[in-house]
């Protein structure tokens, strides 16, 4: 059952070095962190055509009995009412690459499609149904939470968004564009739509990396803002030290700190003049 697998691997790893000879590179968006991913309708004709052939080369391998019976190429041309069975074969191909969906498919996609019918059909899929178990975001392989747990984590860690260590980029990439303030202070059916709207933002996220493509790393900005809090803690404990002493030497009437300062900097060297 592994076969059709590391045939298909093999496929798309002659794909990116074809990609590479030939000179095209991955194009990406206006963010230099996110890269778009490769898409079966940016490939050349070759590499198309050996994916295609590869894919059904992976249908006969795992079921070479229904495979024979779809088409079957060692029944002479003329049966079956004169239909050219090699011709139906390649028709059959050329329907599953010029299908729009196919089209805007990933080598990523299309891998994860292997994967699954291997796994869990029991027949040669239709081109819907490959299309659909290569759509299919699989949660555990890409490390992602499902959709529900992710809602739970952010509900349970919205009031700690630069603190908390969060299980995937993508749910706090998800949370912040939902708006962590407004998940905070949400009540009652305000719950309900902020739910929506974070669930269809992680859905899209989820999507583009089962995709390939690569969501901008939020570790770095989330260490910058963990540091930040820690200045802000540490100014804002010495500035309570410094008011509570302003205060105990009854200093709390003059207007700025700095005129405090200077007044108790004034008592310390009147007392050690007096010393």
């Amino acid at each position: 059952m592994h076969s059709g697998r590391q045939l298909l691997q093999k496929t798309i790893h002659s794909v990116n070095d074809s990609k590479t000879q030939t000179g095209e590179q991955h194009t990406t968006d206006e963010n230099p962190h996110q890269q778009r991913a490769q898409t079966v309708s940016a490939l050349p004709a070759k590499a198309q055509r050996a994916l295609i052939n590869k894919l059904f080369g992976m249908f006969e391998t795992v079921w070479p009995l229904q495979f024979k019976k779809a088409w079957p190429l060692d029944v002479p041309t003329l049966a079956n009412n004169g239909v050219n069975l090699d011709y139906k074969l390649r028709s059959a191909k050329l329907q599953w690459l010029n299908n729009e969906r196919f089209q805007q498919l990933t080598p990523t996609q299309v891998e994860q499609g292997i994967q699954h019918v291997e796994s869990e059909s029991r027949f040669i899929p239709s081109l819907a149904d490959f299309i659909r178990y290569c759509t299919t975001v699989d949660y555990e392989q890409h490390g992602l939470p499902t959709v529900e747990l992710a809602w739970q984590e952010v509900t349970h860690h919205c009031h700690e968004q630069t603190t908390h260590a969060w299980s995937h980029e993508a749910v706090y990439a998800a949370a912040k564009a939902t708006d962590f303030f407004s998940i905070r202070c949400a009540q009652g059916d305000e719950v309900k739509a902020l739910r929506k709207t974070f669930e269809s933002l992680y859905r899209q996220l989820c999507n583009r990396i089962a995709r390939g493509e690569q969501i901008p790393d939020v570790r770095p900005a989330l260490e910058d803002a963990r540091r930040q809090s820690l200045l802000d803690i540490n100014e804002q404990y010495h500035e309570a030290k410094l008011q509570a002493q302003i205060k105990a030497q009854g200093l709390q009437q003059l207007t700025s700190a700095k005129s405090a300062l200077a007044a108790m900097r004034s008592r310390l060297a009147n007392g050690a003049n007096s010393a």
